[in-house]
């Protein structure tokens, strides 16, 4: 309705104008370079007008001719673009089926449509994993380490691509160079501490710590076993050094991040011992008993008391076991300095109750002893043995990524050399 209006006033306008300029035609006279124009004003402003309409012909005539090809090349450019993010969208399509080759072949030509590696390159990283074609991987991964929006993806990829191939070193540097970029990302900083402490870089892995709680990309208990972890292996190296108060205090500091930390706790008993601070190793060994029993705390108990008698020794170990009775390496322990006393009936008891908890070739043994020893019976000292056949050697540390099994703890497996797998189990 307004356009009507406004199409009406300026009809009205335009009428009026007219006959307004008809009434009063007037007299315009042009000298110019030697000629005389003599004519009406509505002739001149009809005349102007026809020029004025002439050279805006002209002029989209001439913007046709000379900015045709321009629009030609943009429309194919168009028309290629489209072809490019259709064969990108079905690259991505064949990705999430699987069909690698039908993947790689459409990722070539959203790659070769496009022209624009920071598009195309996801579709042909994928395309390149599910195909198993790692040059073409690291050359996408590198190219993407190379725009501030995919450096992340493409330092991760790199490392990814480095632990498939064993090149431990490469991803420990591509996943420095990750972490940096993003240091909240889920996973990276644990993968990136095991890589620090498989080559003793502790520093390193304490700083990458560091980082993860500050991000809390890593629960709080692994997080305190990680860091008792770098701690204890500092205090190895301190006291392989020779510096026996480093590695005490280093000892302590991992027992109070993870107080069941019982490698931790055995080696600040041991230093305490060494250093004549026995009433300080006692105590740490029963706290910790009483939380987490051990046999290697058994052992520091049993190492506290080396001057004792045997009848002292089984006192000192009656005092262990009864801070935690549920734990079988206690009653095991105090069966052992009872054989030693002779105390035939307080061993019996303790096996027993050892055999019940946690049964084990090392109680099965024991009790086959305290039969030879006490009653001179071999045939119920081989029927003990006999039964170990069906027993467990009991619990061991164990590693729980590659499954061995060592005698003692350490910071990495022996066998598959990952950090902190080794479990008592």
């Amino acid at each position: 309705m307004r356009r009507l209006l406004a199409f009406l006033l300026l009809s009205a306008l335009a009428v009026a104008g007219a006959v307004w300029l008809a009434d009063r035609p007037g007299e315009v006279t042009i000298h110019w370079q030697g000629w005389r124009l003599d004519t009406t004003v509505p002739v001149l402003l009809a005349t102007v007008a026809l020029l004025t309409v002439l050279l805006s012909l002209l002029g989209r005539v001439l913007r046709l001719v000379v900015g045709g090809p321009g629009r030609m090349l943009a429309a194919r450019r168009t028309r290629l673009t489209r072809k490019g993010y259709v064969a990108l969208s079905d690259g991505l399509a064949a990705v999430a089926s699987g069909d690698s080759r039908q993947a790689t072949r459409l990722a070539r030509k959203a790659d070769k449509l496009l022209k624009d590696q920071a598009v195309t390159g996801l579709l042909t990283v994928r395309a390149a994993e599910i195909s198993g074609d790692p040059a073409t991987l690291r050359a996408r991964y590198e190219t993407m380490t190379e725009r501030p929006e995919t450096a992340y993806l493409g330092f991760k990829g790199l490392m990814d691509l480095a632990l498939r191939q064993g090149d431990r070193d490469a991803a420990r540097a591509h996943a420095t160079r990750a972490l940096a970029l993003q240091p909240g990302a889920e996973g990276l900083a644990g993968v990136l501490f095991d890589l620090q402490m498989e080559a003793g870089l502790l520093a390193e892995a304490e700083l990458t710590l560091g980082i993860a709680r500050r991000h809390s990309v890593l629960p709080s208990a692994e997080l305190a076993h990680r860091r008792a972890l770098v701690l204890f292996a500092r205090a190895e190296a301190a006291e392989k050094s020779g510096d026996a108060a480093a590695a005490l205090a280093l000892a302590l500091d991992s027992r109070d991040a993870e107080p069941s930390f019982v490698p931790a706790v055995a080696m600040a008993a041991r230093l305490h011992r060494a250093k004549g601070k026995p009433r300080k190793a006692e105590s740490l060994i029963r706290s910790t008993f009483r939380v987490a029993p051990h046999p290697l705390l058994t052992a520091e108990w049993a190492a506290l008391g080396q001057a004792d008698s045997p009848l002292d020794r089984v006192k000192r170990m009656r005092i262990l076991a009864e801070d935690n009775p549920a734990a079988a390496c206690g009653h095991v322990a105090l069966a052992e300095a009872a054989l030693a006393a002779r105390l035939w009936g307080q061993a019996r008891t303790h096996l027993e109750k050892a055999l019940e908890q946690q049964p084990s070739r090392h109680v099965l043994a024991l009790l086959a002893q305290l039969e030879r020893d006490e009653r001179k019976d071999e045939a119920a000292a081989l029927a003990w043995l006999a039964r170990s056949g069906d027993a467990g050697t009991g619990p061991a540390w164990t590693c729980g990524g590659c499954g061995r099994t060592a005698p003692a703890f350490s910071v990495a497996c022996p066998a598959c050399h990952a950090p902190g797998r080794m479990e008592w189990r």
